[in-house]
């Protein structure tokens, strides 16, 4: 651990992006953890700062550049180090906004050390740092009611870079208030960083950013990002395989992504996706040339943005993408579990043979294509307490498909499916603890060979690679099964009949029904046989 500052000799040796990496390594022991959290305050490795300014378009002469939630300039750092490496003479001109003093003077001290090593390579830079909030200060530049800076200081940027925080705020925030175009429900500031990056930037202006890849689909990024792909031109996506290797320093449970967007008037065809082990990018980079249609699904108001982490992950886009229909049109409906443990804790049982009780199913019931009621573990409760005041958490006992809500990036699957059915049980009632999704049908009864049929396509490795391109969550949320396309019910049926009649079950034995169902073959089929052993 460091504890002086680096001398200018090291700056020289090491260069500037690891004189910023340095002084940020300085303030982990100043700034504990959970503050830091509590900011939505995660530095950048050099690695990655690197890569994201490797992205940026340096040709110009004069270069203006804004860095929000600057740190300790690290990524400003990055953008010096490739300059430094160009023959012809350079100007920049960055803007930084960090509004935690206890890193300004460390952010201070690496502009200035990037001054020097530009000038002394014969280019040039200003730079000027604002000590307050981005956002209060900078949506006045975009029309809106705080005008913390003159009008011109803040516009036609040719680069925004940033590591923006990442925390939620109430819709009812001054932050959603000023922001209220690209708000819904509960959003994240770092939102409203990427909309302000984007209005900033001058026709042709280039913003890059890592972020959280929760963006990409759920109902509270949908007006940001409607927006948002309207604005701006999605030219390139790197996705992280390893979610706790990309900020090695801290505890960063969301999946993150680095996007390399555009300002231009007219749509870009294609779209770059790489992907990469942690933050060691460089011996594992993987790259897909993909057309933008089946990046960005445009086909419900959504507009999900989808991100194929193998090549071949486009191929099952374009096969999902034929099925035209999607969930809610096929009269299906999904909801989430009632049953919240601990604040229905005076219901539960731990014996299932309890009088005046129902069968209870929680999240380790469901396995693959079977839930296995009753089970011990753990002392977990196994049954449901029925009486007046229960009743409201209860659901009739019908056909359901269940789903679990929960999963770990590293487990083989994201999706894992099992059912009920109405003679399972002696009771007319059942009750479905909250960390699973049942799927049942709005009209009718959903029949055995269709139960069967949807948790074969769910725990398939089709539906599984759709739904990692679809989602980077761990989480499985109600709304996202509501925007997944389907095949019809008639051929769910048919997979689900086969499946049921097939001796000596297995789940190799129901994937291989499934492609034979859909008419997966070649490459494709190939490809996901290999994920589905």
């Amino acid at each position: 651990m460091l504890t002086n500052s680096p001398t200018r000799e090291s700056v020289a040796i090491s260069g500037v992006t690891t004189l910023a990496w340095e002084l940020q390594f300085r303030q982990i022991p100043i700034v504990p953890s959970l503050d830091r959290k509590a900011k939505g305050q995660f530095f950048t490795p050099p690695s990655i700062a690197r890569y994201m300014a490797g992205l940026a378009c340096l040709r110009h002469s004069r270069i203006r550049i804004l860095d929000p939630g600057a740190g300790t300039g690290i990524l400003s750092a990055a953008l010096c180090e490739r300059i430094l490496k160009c023959r012809k003479p350079r100007r920049l001109e960055i803007h930084l906004f960090e509004n935690d003093r206890t890193i300004v003077a460390s952010l201070r001290e690496c502009m200035a050390a990037c001054q020097k090593a530009l000038q002394n390579a014969g280019h040039q830079l200003f730079y000027t740092i604002h000590e307050t909030d981005f956002v209060l200060a900078a949506a006045g530049q975009s029309g809106q009611t705080h005008l913390f800076t003159p009008r011109n200081v803040l516009l036609d940027f040719d680069i925004v870079i940033m590591n923006p925080p990442y925390f939620k705020i109430s819709k009812e925030s001054t932050y959603a208030t000023l922001m209220r175009h690209v708000v819904y429900g509960q959003p994240n500031v770092y939102s409203l960083f990427l909309a302000l990056g984007a209005e900033l930037l001058a026709s042709g202006g280039e913003l890059i950013a890592i972020t959280p890849r929760s963006f990409c689909n759920g109902p509270y990024f949908r007006a940001f990002r409607r927006w948002f792909l309207e604005y701006m031109a999605l030219r390139h996506i790197h996705l992280f395989e390893s979610r706790k290797d990309t900020f090695p320093s801290a505890d960063v449970l969301q999946e993150s992504v680095i996007t390399l967007s555009q300002r231009l008037q007219r749509p870009v065809k294609q779209v770059s996706i790489t992907t990469s082990f942690g933050a060691s990018l460089a011996p594992n980079l993987r790259e897909s040339i993909i057309e933008t249609s089946q990046v960005i699904d445009k086909s419900t108001e959504d507009w999900i943005v989808h991100i194929p982490e193998h090549p071949l992950d486009a191929k099952v886009l374009d096969f999902v993408g034929n099925w035209h229909s999607c969930f809610l049109e096929h009269g299906l409906r999904v909801s989430t579990g009632p049953v919240v443990s601990f604040r229905a804790r005076r219901f539960l049982e731990q014996s299932e043979k309890e009088p005046g009780t129902v069968p209870l199913i929680s999240v380790h019931n469901v396995q693959p294509y079977r839930t296995i009621w009753p089970l011990s573990k753990n002392g977990k409760p196994k049954s449901f307490r029925y009486c007046e005041e229960s009743r409201r958490l209860l659901l009739p006992l019908r056909n359901y498909v269940l789903v679990r809500r929960f999963s770990s990036k590293e487990e083989q699957r994201r999706l894992v499916a099992s059912y009920t059915l109405k003679g399972d049980f002696t009771t007319d009632s059942i009750a479905i603890e909250n960390h699973l999704n049942y799927i049942y049908h709005a009209q009718r009864e959903l029949t055995v060979p269709e139960v069967y049929g949807l948790v074969s396509l769910f725990n398939s490795a089709l539906m599984d690679r759709y739904f990692r391109c679809m989602s980077g969550n761990t989480q499985v949320n109600a709304n996202e099964i509501r925007l997944m396309r389907l095949p019809d019910l008639q051929t769910l049926a048919r997979i689900g009949r086969r499946v049921k009649s097939t001796t000596d079950f297995c789940a190799r034995k129901a994937e291989q029904v499934v492609l034979q169902e859909l008419g997966i073959k070649g490459t494709l089929r190939k490809y996901l046989e290999e994920h589905s052993r």
